[in-house]
């Protein structure tokens, strides 16, 4: 953890224990840097990141004040999402032959269980086509039994306890995510999600005919509970779209307190809750996040997760365990597609038993952690000083605050010409207010010459702003 993170994380701890008192001074800079023998610039930073998750507000001649449970929270009102054209055109020129691909957060597919996946997929095809006697049928919902099965195994051993009659099986988490959305909300309902939010879940809630509340959320604390609150209090939200663990973009893993606390106002205020699990077991210090789910007594966490993230962006399987919605979410599930592709259900099934996926979730956590770092050090060293990021402890997204002048959008564009992607920071919101951020990944970050050399590129143009 760097210094001024620490630093933030005390204050921030004084504040909600009530030792630093809604509409008090905080003590000046100088009495800060006294007291934790830290630099003038670190706590300076420290208190910037406070002033950014509205726990305290800058006064003119003063210094900081607390602020109040209320106040701490911006207003946010529901939004219409009109992101489609704008995330369809940054994906189609990032998806170009050539292009060196920074901001893309898929997984590295050269692991040992990556490729044993698609030999043992090979194999079941061979089988099938030789088989004469075969009648073809559907794979129905809730899916295959054998898959369900292991994978209840899985989760039991390291999430939460399930049994495999909860777990449906989904075309990735994004269909998981779109059928749990169907299933709570209406066109016209209101859906929170964190901001910055994950540009994926903001076209679903656009394609679904949906509003969004967009709670602020930081790198350092996370979702803004007090934020939340306050717009449960004003608006009818329908349900809550989280990413608590190894969060797209921001890369942020909710603490325990905070998922308790989110959970007693869902219960509080009869919120239904769905949560993107897919970076959960992505971990760089080895165990699991405790997921929502694991903390839900009432059955309103519609839990969704995928094998997109841990092996392979083209293995689209995914599933959710929807709680009390089960009944309506498997319908609904059939009335969409129908079913997911048998024989890879089959080989993810053959794959989760024993422990081949275990090692090879330890074996990418280690990996990626250490690519994670490299692609830190790279943009330290080559993007200009004033750049801020926050190495995450999972995940494989990495969330950059650029330089006040530098146009993300801009910036993205001129990338372009020189066949670099990234990941443009207003992708990830309803307005403009990420327009001097991006989002990086890190999965498959070597540190190679052309890898560096690009940060380097992209270092000089910043120079330009």
């Amino acid at each position: 953890m760097k210094r001024y993170q620490f630093l933030a994380d005390q204050l921030r701890q004084r504040i909600e224990r009530g030792e630093l008192k809604p509409g008090s001074l905080l003590p000046s800079i100088r009495s800060l840097s006294a007291q934790y023998q830290l630099s003038k610039n670190t706590v300076i930073h420290a208190l910037e990141e406070l002033e950014q998750a509205s726990l305290i507000q800058a006064q003119a001649r003063q210094g900081f004040r607390i602020c109040g449970p209320k106040t701490a929270c911006p207003a946010v009102k529901p939004r219409h999402v009109t992101l489609g054209a704008t995330a369809f055109s940054v994906l189609s020129a990032t998806s170009r032959p050539g292009l060196l691909a920074l901001g893309s957060a898929h997984p590295d597919p050269q692991w040992p269980a990556v490729q044993w996946f698609y030999r043992q997929l090979a194999r079941h095809s061979r089988e099938r086509s030789e088989d004469q006697q075969r009648i073809g049928h559907y794979s129905t919902p809730p899916g295959d039994p054998g898959l369900r099965t292991a994978l209840a195994d899985h989760l039991n051993a390291t999430a939460f306890a399930c049994s495999s009659e909860e777990i449906i099986i989904t075309q990735g988490a994004q269909e998981a995510i779109s059928l749990s959305l169907k299933t709570v909300a209406q066109p016209g309902d209101i859906v929170a999600v964190e901001s910055p939010c994950y540009y994926g879940t903001l076209q679903c809630i656009e394609a679904l005919g949906l509003k969004v509340l967009e709670i602020p959320a930081d790198a350092v604390a996370g979702s803004n509970l007090q934020a939340l609150e306050l717009a449960l209090e004003q608006w009818p939200v329908k349900a809550l779209l989280t990413n608590p663990s190894f969060n797209n973009p921001l890369g942020f893993s909710l603490d325990i307190g905070k998922r308790q606390q989110l959970i007693q106002l869902a219960n509080r205020f009869d919120l239904t809750i769905i949560e993107d699990d897919v970076f959960a077991e992505l971990n760089f210090q080895g165990m699991r996040p405790t997921p929502l789910k694991a903390l839900d007594t009432e059955q309103r966490v519609l839990h969704c997760g995928s094998f997109s993230k841990s092996l392979d962006t083209d293995i689209r399987l995914g599933w959710v365990l929807p709680g009390r919605h089960y009944e309506q979410l498997n319908y609904l599930k059939y009335v969409t597609s129908i079913a997911c592709p048998g024989l890879m259900q089959q080989c993810a099934a053959e794959l989760l038993k024993g422990r081949r996926y275990r090692r090879h979730l330890s074996q990418v956590s280690r990996t990626y952690s250490e690519r994670a770092e490299q692609l830190a050090d790279d943009v330290r060293t080559y993007w200009p000083k004033d750049t801020q990021l926050v190495v995450p402890q999972g995940g494989m997204a990495q969330w950059v605050e650029l330089p006040k002048q530098v146009d993300s959008d801009q910036l993205f564009q001129q990338a372009l010409q020189q066949a670099i992607g990234m990941s443009p920071g207003n992708l990830f919101c309803t307005d403009q207010r990420y327009c001097h951020h991006l989002r990086l990944c890190f999965s498959n970050y070597k540190g190679d010459e052309q890898q560096r050399t690009a940060i380097a590129r992209v270092g000089e143009m910043m120079q330009s702003f």
